[in-house]
Formats: structure tokens, sequence, C-alpha cells
């Protein structure tokens, strides 16, 4: 079973949910999202870009690895796992 836990305003774009379970059983990063996807139109222009790639302010992880460190979106994933997407929060005072 793969869960995505959404965080941040990018709750905005799942209906107020910040965990979802996938129906579908994903063998990559990219294919839970587009799994994700089918479910909240929304988000995608959120986290990727028009080619498809991983947004400069958004992290994914898997489990506590962060794509980045790995394969991004080509990274495989284990039969169970969690994924989070987290944005990134910047400010100040």
């Amino acid at each position: 079973m793969i869960t995505v836990n959404v965080a941040g305003f990018l709750t905005d774009f799942t209906k107020g949910q910040n965990r979802i379970v996938l129906d579908s059983t994903p063998a990559t990063v990219g294919d839970a999202l587009n799994s994700l996807w089918q479910q909240h139109v929304g988000l995608r222009d959120r986290v990727v870009n028009e080619r498809g790639q991983l947004r400069p302010h958004v992290n994914i992880f898997i489990n506590d690895e962060n794509v980045r460190h790995k394969q991004m979106l080509d990274t495989q994933l284990p039969d169970t796992c969690e994924i989070t997407i987290l944005p990134a929060v910047s400010g100040g005072l």
C-alpha cells in the first residue's frame, strides 16, 4: 500500500485531505504521482512543471529519503511506503 502525505497549502488542491491512499501499486514515484493527479488534478501544476519535472521549491520524500538524493521521479518504490510531498517554506521577519 502506498500512502501519500500532502503538506501545507497543497491540501487546498486535495479537498483538504493530507493523507491519501493510492488504489494502485505504482513502480516509481512518477507513477505514484500520475495516479495522484487522476484523483486531484489541480495538484499536478504545483508539484511538477510543464515538462513534468519536480519544481525546485517542492521536496518529495519516500519514507525519510528525499528523491533528490535518488533518481528523482524515476525512483523505484517498495510495495509499501509513504510518499510525502512537502513544499518549501520561506520567509522571515
